[in-house]
């Protein structure tokens, strides 16, 4: 099994960016879920309510985080004094984040259409992972839960094949995408390396919305994927698809890495 795709999301909800290389933190990617829009509670904004945040570009580029739409750029610089402290939500998490200079948030505002406040993960932010080991308590920025989204394409083949419209894979917004051997055969993994890195305490990832929404478009698409993997995914009130990790150590994972089950 072997490691096909690595993405990062510098921006929670907004573009992905595809690299070749991922150095792995014990709070994830590094660069992933780093910023983060915020309404004016404090609250996290999404593609849940707000699908247009696909369309906003972000990657990095030496010491900056570029910000494109509508041919419009700007960079963000990654050093940061971090004075400018506020109080944000991310689910049932509060804690405080760094607000970045008004004039990235007034010119995402225009273009989103909301009155929207941009936020960085700082050094003095914390917010902790719902672990299973009460000894260890990692850390995560603001991804939705867990640091690490895994994604199996066997898993996704076999969801497409049921579809009148086959989805990419881009739906799901994985950040390690690796060529399985059979459909969903992650959801029963307990402990994987990933070529430097060990990761344990997995998840099966809860779908929602964001599912049915054109990655690069930011248009909603109708019901599927969503309502065909509630057909045979759903337990609850939840729809699964994709797994959640949490790394063990720090390390590099590369593109064509191998996947080993450890337990």
């Amino acid at each position: 099994m072997k490691i096909e795709q690595l993405c990062i999301y510098p921006l929670k909800s907004a573009r992905a960016q595809k690299i070749n290389q991922m150095t792995m933190t014990h709070e994830g990617p590094v660069g992933d879920r780093q910023w983060m829009l915020i309404d004016e509670n404090g609250k996290f904004i999404s593609q849940r309510t707000l699908p247009k945040l696909a369309t906003v570009e972000v990657f990095y580029e030496d010491t900056a985080l570029t910000v494109g739409f509508q041919k419009m750029f700007f960079k963000i610089s990654t050093n940061n004094s971090f004075k400018r402290q506020v109080k944000v939500q991310v689910w049932n998490d509060t804690f405080d984040a760094a607000l970045e200079p008004d004039l990235y948030s007034q010119a995402l505002s225009q273009y989103l259409g909301v009155n929207c406040r941009l936020v960085r993960y700082a050094p003095y932010s914390q917010r902790r992972v719902l672990s299973t080991d009460k000894t260890w308590k990692p850390e995560v920025r603001f991804a939705d839960g867990r640091p690490v989204q895994l994604i199996n394409t066997k898993s996704l083949e076999e969801l497409n094949s049921r579809l009148a419209e086959p989805v990419g894979v881009d739906r799901f917004r994985g950040n390690i995408i690796y060529s399985g051997q059979v459909p969903f055969e992650e959801d029963k993994w307990k402990k994987i390396r990933v070529g430097e890195v060990v990761f344990s305490q997995p998840k099966r990832c809860s779908r929602c919305t964001i599912t049915t929404i054109d990655q690069a478009t930011g248009v909603a698409m109708g019901p599927d994927p969503l309502k065909t993997l509630a057909g045979y995914r759903r337990e609850g009130s939840s729809v699964f698809f994709g797994t959640l990790w949490i790394p063990e150590n720090t390390g590099v994972i590369k593109l064509g890495d191998a996947l080993e089950v450890l337990e």
